[in-house]
């Protein structure tokens, strides 16, 4: 657990945060330390940890009949957990350090403490998630769109 001034650098949904308040919201969680091959979240294991990708890469995967499938990668100042943060349960998919990786991570329940200390920048925190993972999504239907179409394009 991060003691002191941990402070979120500039990046994903902490860019536009200044400093006293990427050091409050960094005090909120904790940075994790990987290495390559370390596992951040396992798939179908409990899940209600928000990660915000500091340095390194992950691999999101999944398994296909017993093949890992790779479905994306995400680097510095993108976020891992959105979806079980907001919506507890257990993790769709595995989640690798493909590098010597630095996560920070916050609970729900240390997010809960954090919107009651600090509503207004919790706020924009949200937000900040909210564009993130729309983003991501707009991306996954063009994707599957596009896949759609090369499918029948081949009838």
């Amino acid at each position: 657990m991060s003691l002191g001034n941990a402070i979120l650098p500039e990046m994903g949904f902490a860019s536009e945060f200044d400093t006293e308040e990427r050091t409050q919201l960094g005090n909120f969680g904790e940075f994790i330390s990987l290495d390559d091959g370390d596992m951040l979240i396992e798939e179908g294991q409990n899940q209600d940890g928000l990660f915000m990708v500091v340095s390194g890469t992950f691999h999101v995967q999944t398994v296909v009949t017993g093949r890992p499938v790779l479905l994306g990668t995400m680097k510095a100042g993108d976020t891992i957990g959105e979806v079980n943060m907001f919506d507890p349960g257990s993790a769709s998919a595995s989640v690798v350090s493909r590098s010597f990786s630095e996560v920070w991570k916050i609970d729900r329940a240390r997010l809960e403490q954090y919107l009651e200390a600090h509503p207004r920048t919790a706020a924009r925190l949200l937000v900040n998630v909210a564009t993130q993972l729309s983003k991501r999504l707009r991306k996954t239907n063009e994707k599957v769109a596009m896949a759609r179409e090369a499918m029948l394009d081949s009838f």
